[in-house]
């Protein structure tokens, strides 16, 4: 008979980090799936300055903060990327590229993946330079002049 966890989580960013930490408080018995490596989008950007609680940090520094403080907690993180879900029954099918799990819920905090516009440098000056969020990032632009990209008028209204 397989194993039927309380909980599977898909992604280990902030988001699934957060879910795996009140998981593990709330006693439940689960496991996180992440694909590349804990920490998410975050863990690839420069600098960080709208955390709460924490003035200025690498994302590196604080995807790792939070990662050790889900593992600290004694969080299952496993590294295996999802290729599917079957959401038909009660309990969910996940299917991973090593296994299939059973679940009776599910959490996909799979995060964002913003699109690149290909252009000479973007990949060299991601997280120094070339920011994909106007929200998050638009403060260390401040009094400089920047260039604004994006669909719609989303991008320089927040940008303004």
């Amino acid at each position: 008979m397989e194993k039927t966890y309380d909980l599977v989580i898909i992604g280990a960013g902030p988001a699934g980090l957060a879910a795996a930490i009140y998981a593990k408080r709330a006693m439940l018995d689960f496991v996180v799936l992440e694909k590349w490596y804990p920490g998410g989008q975050i863990a690839n950007t420069y600098e960080v300055e709208n955390y709460p609680g924490i003035r200025k940090i690498s994302g590196a520094d604080l995807s790792d903060r939070m990662y050790s403080h889900a593992v600290d907690l004694g969080c299952d993180i496993r590294t295996e990327g999802v290729d599917g879900v079957d959401f038909q029954s009660v309990v969910k099918k996940i299917i991973s590229d090593k296994q299939t799990y059973l679940a009776k819920t599910v959490i996909i905090a799979t995060g964002a993946s913003p699109r690149k516009l290909k252009i000479p440098g973007e990949e060299k000056y991601y997280g120094r330079g070339v920011s994909y969020c106007a929200v998050c990032d638009g403060a260390f632009y401040k009094d400089k002049t920047a260039v604004v990209v994006g669909g719609g008028d989303v991008a320089a209204e927040d940008a303004l």
